[in-house]
Formats: C-alpha cells, sequence, structure tokens
C-alpha cells in the first residue's frame, strides 16, 4: 500500500475511534451508547473505588460532562 493511503486510514480509524468514544458534547458517542457499551460510567467524581473491582458491573449509568444520562 502506498504511505499515502496507509497514512489515511491509520489517521480515519484514529479519528474513528476517539469520536466514538469521545463526550457527546463534542459531538460524538450519541447517547452515550458507546460508553454503556463497554461498561464506562464516563464523568462521575466518586468512581475511583470501582477501579479494583473486576469483572463487577457498576451500578449507575453512564453520564457526560454537561449532566447527559445513559
Amino acid at each position: 500500500m502506498r504511505p499515502e493511503l496507509r497514512d489515511f486510514f491509520s489517521i480515519l480509524l484514529q479519528n474513528t475511534k476517539e469520536g466514538y468514544f469521545a463526550d457527546p458534547m463534542y459531538g460524538g458517542n450519541y447517547q452515550l451508547k458507546a460508553w454503556t457499551f463497554i461498561g464506562f460510567p464516563g464523568a462521575r467524581g466518586a468512581y475511583t473505588e470501582w477501579v479494583t473491582r473486576h469483572n463487577q458491573t457498576y451500578p449507575l449509568p453512564a453520564v457526560s460532562i454537561s449532566g447527559e444520562r445513559a
């Protein structure tokens, strides 16, 4: 593959990932669907005690910086 095409597709993939997992206030992650899919709680201030709890479902829905909830 030519370098220009290789670079284009790697940048396109990176930008797609960033938009998919970004906070909705930046125009990506519509209705927090990506965060809900991977189990990410979003912009919660009291999440630190759950970081070491592996294989446990976080009980609260994801929340964005602007307060939107999944």
